[in-house]
């Protein structure tokens, strides 16, 4: 008698999403998305939308009184909308999760249920509260989760005011499309750039890499 021993079934590659009701969380469920059909292969995209709890009555922040039944019809509607977006990018199974309380644990304690390999999550430009609350919520995640997490953000170089980072010089980007990135520097900078570097690249008729200074 032959025997065979039995083979496991391949586990897909499961992606947790978290969005919120703003207009970012396009851009970040397109960023799970993507990535989930660059990577291939059997994968489950679980979307999560949590409901916050109002501040207390009383306080500066606090909103108009909204009733639990409205909160839940609403969250409906943004996980709703979400998954079936997400549908039109995304070629596995897509499951629509709604939460109720603080974002960063339900996100967590959703990445624990369904044992996810990644968490995506957004955070913005943002000034004031929104920006404040935004990013806590990234940064907790960050600190706390037991996978990898992507922080999925609009592609930006222009905001950076006070960090002392330097916009991307308009004719490099220019030369890079051009040339479709085989060159990187413009004219001006192919000689001399601002901030020294040093590249090392590997063309494909060399065995070594060849070193490239920018001074």
């Amino acid at each position: 008698m032959n025997s065979r021993t039995p083979t496991s079934t391949p586990q897909p590659a499961v992606y947790l999403v978290a969005i919120d009701d703003t207009p970012s969380a396009d851009h970040v469920l397109q960023v799970a998305c993507g990535l989930g059909a660059a990577l291939g292969g059997a994968a489950e995209l679980h979307v999560l939308h949590v409901i916050a709890p109002p501040p207390a009555i009383g306080t500066v922040m606090a909103p108009a009184i909204v009733s639990p039944t409205d909160m839940v019809e609403a969250g409906r509607l943004v996980l709703d909308r979400a998954t079936s977006n997400a549908a039109g990018t995304f070629q596995g199974r897509i499951v629509g999760h709604l939460g109720a309380g603080v974002p960063w644990r339900e996100i967590m304690q959703m990445a624990s249920n369904v044992g996810a390999d990644l968490v995506v999550v957004g955070t913005a430009g943002r000034t004031g509260i929104a920006r404040v609350a935004l990013g806590s919520v990234a940064e907790q995640v960050v600190r706390h989760a037991g996978c990898p997490v992507l922080v999925a953000r609009p592609k930006d170089y222009h905001s950076r005011d006070g960090l002392g980072i330097e916009p991307p010089c308009g004719d490099c980007i220019a030369t890079q499309r051009q040339t479709g990135r085989a060159k990187l520097w413009c004219e001006r900078h192919s000689t001399h750039h601002p901030h020294g570097r040093l590249h090392y690249e590997l063309p494909p008729s060399f065995g070594v890499g060849s070193m490239n200074f920018r001074p």
